[in-house]
């Protein structure tokens, strides 16, 4: 049996989580704690669209919650308790990597309409799994709101060190 998303919110030693986070950024504990469990639910929401090997990605809006992933991880004992406990497996931060990049970038440079379709696809595959997971409330929060606040210029201007 699935990990209902109320159940997956549910978090041991959140507070050193959120705590640590906010000891990494200029943020208030209550934008911390939110940004975590907008980061518990991209979890949960990779938990249950793993087995069907749909591949979900972070993109530029959701560089926020990918930063709350990495100070998540850095906590291994309770990131690892959290995966274990809600999803029965680890869900693994897997980064694109450089060569996966380079390809990327070469197919953008040679075919620059058939990348950015592709690349459309994809994104209304992943607002499709957002919308029918966890509802138009998250898409726009994800996409909108938090894109908004969340740029990378910005995220590099609170981080602390």
């Amino acid at each position: 049996m699935k990990t209902t998303l109320i159940d997956a919110l549910e978090c041991d030693n959140e507070e050193a989580i959120v705590e640590g986070f906010t000891e990494r950024y200029n943020v208030s504990y209550e934008e911390a704690m939110d940004i975590f469990v907008e980061t518990k639910k991209w979890l949960w929401l990779a938990s249950q669209t793993d087995s069907s090997h749909t591949s979900l990605f972070i993109d530029r809006p959701l560089l926020i919650i990918d930063e709350m992933w990495h100070n998540f991880i850095l906590h291994t004992k309770y990131y690892y308790k959290f995966c274990i406990q809600h999803f029965k497996q680890l869900i693994h931060h897997e980064p694109t990597s450089p060569q996966m990049k380079r390809e990327q970038h070469k197919a953008i440079l040679s075919n620059p309409t058939a990348a950015l379709k592709e690349h459309e696809a994809k994104l209304q595959k992943q607002y499709g799994i957002i919308y029918d997971h966890l509802g138009p409330e998250t898409l726009l929060k994800w996409y909108e709101t938090m894109a908004e606040k969340y740029t990378p210029e910005y995220i590099q201007s609170i981080k602390k060190y």
